[in-house]
């Protein structure tokens, strides 16, 4: 995988322009004049950072449950994982473990398939993970240094 960050940073790109864009199709199918080309204008101030901010931490937060994180660490991009199989290996509820799934995918972490009710990760959650993990290992094996006994 490419470095974390990076596609931390394009998997919240993806997530935030597909809601400007959906919000924006809406926008103009309404008749509301309140909003019209708000998107224009935000591309032209190159002010997206605050959207992106948010989307970000929304990210954050939805992954950041125990229970959510360990179902993100179940996802794959290319493999997806059936409901079943997820509830199984987190011990949830069929109506828990779709709220869950139903979070995840409203933070741009995951997908879920409505036909075979198959869940899979998207690059933003799977980045996530990864830049998570690595932090930990990180951060473990600078604790294992620290608290050696000394010889």
């Amino acid at each position: 995988m490419d470095d974390p960050r990076d596609a931390l940073a394009r998997g919240v790109a993806d997530r935030t322009r597909t809601l400007l864009l959906t919000l924006n199709r809406q926008d103009r199918l309404e008749s509301a004049d309140v909003f019209v080309d708000w998107l224009g204008k935000a591309c032209a101030e190159r002010d997206l950072d605050t959207p992106a901010r948010e989307m970000f931490l929304r990210a954050l937060r939805a992954s950041g449950d125990p229970v959510n994180f360990e179902i993100l660490m179940m996802l794959n991009e290319f493999e997806p994982v059936e409901l079943p199989e997820l509830m199984e290996r987190t011990g949830l509820h069929r109506v828990a473990a779709s709220e869950r799934v139903n979070d995840l995918a409203q933070a741009g972490l995951a997908v879920r398939e409505m036909i075979n009710d198959e869940i899979r990760g998207t690059t933003l959650g799977i980045a996530l993970v990864a830049l998570v993990n690595e932090t930990a290992a990180t951060a473990g094996d600078a604790l294992a240094k620290e608290l050696a006994p000394d010889s």
